[in-house]
């Protein structure tokens, strides 16, 4: 909580000083500089946007930038479907929009982008969403099951009421697809 204080704390100063800078009229700062200082302040996982607003093509077109919670997505979720196991190792040595450093959403990120209004979706994402290839199916979380160590958390992106509800399944010989994320805190695999 003292994370989003500060950077709202920061937010409003840094508008102040810029509405001072500009009633001083410096030729170097525009309102546009001051929006794109605006569009680089870190997510909040407590905000609701728009699809057209939430999701923006980035990396040349291979990304996809949640601005909801600062991740940045495989736009084209093209892995076939894996053990547990061999979904880490694919995400953790992807190349994509010439960058590594992918890995295999917890499960809250995955569920993050299901969307309960719009449970005829097939996949059940956002209206407007940017993504392709994404199956009205079963994917794998890295999230392992805090019970039963051979089990990890799956997100079902398909089947009307049961999309976006989680279940532990068990990591071999259970294969369902894959699909990468950049940034956020992630979690290791156990």
């Amino acid at each position: 909580m003292k994370k989003v204080y500060s950077t709202l704390i920061a937010a409003v100063a840094f508008v102040v000083l810029a509405t001072l800078v500009l009633a001083a009229q410096a030729p170097s700062i525009t309102l546009q500089t001051i929006l794109d200082a605006f569009s680089r302040i870190p997510p909040a996982w407590s905000q609701t946007l728009p699809a057209a607003e939430r999701f923006v093509l980035v990396m040349g077109g291979a990304g996809v930038l949640d601005k909801e919670t600062g991740l940045v997505w495989e736009q084209s979720a093209n892995e076939p479907r894996r053990i547990w196991v061999d979904a880490h190792i694919s995400c953790n040595i992807k190349t994509v929009g010439n960058r590594q450093g992918w890995r295999l959403p917890t499960v809250h990120e995955l569920a993050s982008l299901i969307d309960p209004s719009n449970p005829l979706g097939n996949p059940d994402l956002p209206v407007g969403h940017l993504f392709t290839n994404v199956q009205p199916a079963i994917y794998w979380s890295a999230t392992t099951d805090a019970q039963f160590s051979d089990r990890a958390w799956e997100v079902n992106f398909f089947f009307g009421d049961e999309a976006g509800r989680a279940e532990a399944m068990v990591k071999t010989p259970t294969e369902n697809f894959v699909w990468c994320v950049r940034g956020g805190i992630g979690a290791d695999p156990k």
